[in-house]
């Protein structure tokens, strides 16, 4: 008849329940008090197994010192969301400053000092009617030239503010997003596994009192 396998040193020292709670909400007159600050307390920690639980205030859940959220695939996307629209951000913000209007009208002011002054170098050569036309068509051209650049300015403010709302929006849900898993700080998880070793041995203790012969009987014989 074969042996059954024997457990490995490190199936023996697993622990009864893993570092991994769930956060569950239970009714106002189920609320129990606090492990930490004893005040009523509707939220409660339960391990991934179902093997230990305790309640806990929901503000203790955002002490690292306690316990760390565990990011869902959830939380992941809304973070990469806001990265996103981070980098969307400061890209329109630097279009937007190189569509400055002020920036248009520097052009135009060298462009025109220029042509103004290469015109009056060569106005022996050039007659007054060429001269006149040219400049209502160089006119025409930095008109039509504003119209659009500033066109394009306004449009490129209207996306910037468009997306700044959305990643506004979004942060504030990154920031107020409800974790439903964590795991808890080391200390604290050593703990939770004392007080657990602690029921167990009390359970056993109060069984085997239970049991009969545990107490020396009284002895029956007279005693002369």
């Amino acid at each position: 008849m074969s042996t059954p396998p024997q457990p490995t040193a490190k199936q023996q020292l697993q622990p009864p329940f893993p570092n991994k709670y769930n956060a569950r909400l239970v009714a106002q007159q189920d609320s129990k008090p606090c492990t930490i600050c004893f005040k009523p307390s509707t939220t409660v920690l339960l391990a991934d197994n179902n093997a230990d639980f305790f309640y806990t205030c929901a503000q203790h859940l955002r002490d690292d010192q306690f316990a760390s959220p565990i990011p869902s695939d959830e939380y992941t996307a809304l973070q990469k969301q806001v990265d996103e629209l981070r980098s969307q951000v400061d890209k329109l913000r630097v279009e937007v400053e190189a569509a400055k209007p002020y920036l248009w009208g520097i052009s135009s002011y060298w462009s025109t000092s220029k042509e103004r002054t290469s015109t009056a170098d060569n106005k022996s050569d050039e007659s007054s009617d060429k001269y006149s036309n040219k400049e209502k068509e160089k006119k025409q051209s930095d008109s039509t030239t504003a119209k659009q650049d500033s066109t394009t300015y306004e449009s490129l403010k209207a996306k910037l503010l468009k997306t700044e709302q959305e990643l506004a929006e979004k942060q504030t849900e990154l920031t107020q997003y409800k974790f439903k898993k964590y795991t808890l700080n080391q200390q604290v998880y050593r703990n939770r596994l004392m007080l657990n070793q602690k029921k167990i041995y009390n359970k056993q203790r109060t069984e085997k009192i239970q049991q009969p012969g545990f107490f020396p009987s009284a002895p029956h014989h007279n005693i002369a």
